[in-house]
């Protein structure tokens, strides 16, 4: 049997193979010892970042990460960073990941428009097994930070972000425990947090006249919730969501008309992922490495 490229093995599938080259170039590894083994000879190697030299522990993190995206350890390596304690990786190491990890039929599709502040992306792609496009859509006004970057290169910046967070919404097991160093940046506009209860003086809504599909009623509830989400800049704001979430998912309940679970799990991911990005930027004060996203 041909030994195989060791970031090809799925985690927890790792089987006894040979340490000879593959026919590829890359690396077979003969299960933990073997990617310890690795990680010991990439950590006193010279030509890896600076943090991960005499970092065996550090090295075997990549190593994992690795494989769970079918590319080169050495290849990651190059495309890593700390920032605030934390290991991440670079925008475009992000989106050759969700290139890689096979649940896309073609490729990402970016579709730029408006000019200035008022420039957007509309980041497309096609899940294996659906029927359709699903898209999400960053703004420069809400995406930028003051990282230098996005002054020099905001398309790219731009496109790299929004590939970060189809993936987040859509495919969340590319990326499990992934940070970019732009998501440590401070956003370069601070909003204040929005009241998410009820007004009572407010003018009732008209009642429907045709009763929404499921899938309308999805696509309303996450847009709401990611505006809502994209306007909160602390976690008392988030907390704020879950709660009047939940108030909305007893009352579809009362009323007959359930909320589908996936909806339920979609509308809490927009939010939990709003959370942990605040949790992560409070995990201390120590400066951000000036190393593009």
């Amino acid at each position: 049997m041909a030994a195989l490229p060791f970031w090809l093995l799925a985690p927890g599938r790792m089987v006894e193979m040979s340490n000879a080259l593959t026919a590829t170039g890359g690396f077979a590894i003969d299960g933990m010892q073997g990617a310890m083994k690795l990680a010991t000879a990439m950590a006193s190697a010279k030509m890896v970042p600076q943090h991960l030299q005499g970092s065996p522990g550090d090295c075997l993190m990549v190593i994992e990460q690795a494989m769970r995206w079918q590319m080169s350890p050495f290849a990651v390596a190059q495309a890593t960073a700390v920032v605030r304690g934390k290991m991440c990786f670079e925008g475009k190491l992000v989106a050759a990941a969700i290139q890689t990890s096979g649940i896309l039929e073609g490729r990402l599709r970016y579709d730029f428009e408006g000019d200035g502040e008022n420039r957007k992306v509309i980041c497309s792609g096609h899940i294996r097994g659906e029927s359709k496009e699903r898209t999400v859509e960053v703004t420069l006004e809400g995406a930028k930070t003051n990282n230098e970057w996005w002054t020099k290169t905001p398309d790219q910046m731009l496109a790299y972000h929004a590939a970060r967070v189809w993936a987040r919404r859509h495919a969340p097991e590319v990326m499990l425990g992934v940070y970019s160093p732009d998501e440590f940046d401070e956003p370069r506009n601070q909003r204040e947090a929005i009241d998410v209860t009820p007004d009572a003086h407010a003018t009732p809504t008209p009642p429907v006249q045709r009763e929404l599909t499921e899938e309308e009623r999805h696509e309303r509830y996450v847009a709401l919730y990611t505006r809502r989400a994209n306007t909160c800049t602390n976690t008392e704001c988030c907390d704020g969501l879950w709660k009047a979430w939940d108030e909305k998912i007893d009352q579809a309940r009362e009323m007959g008309k359930p909320i589908p679970p996936g909806t339920v799990d979609a509308v809490r991911n927009i939010i939990s992922e709003r959370i942990e990005a605040f949790k992560e930027k409070a995990y201390t004060n120590a400066p951000v490495d000036g190393v593009p996203a």
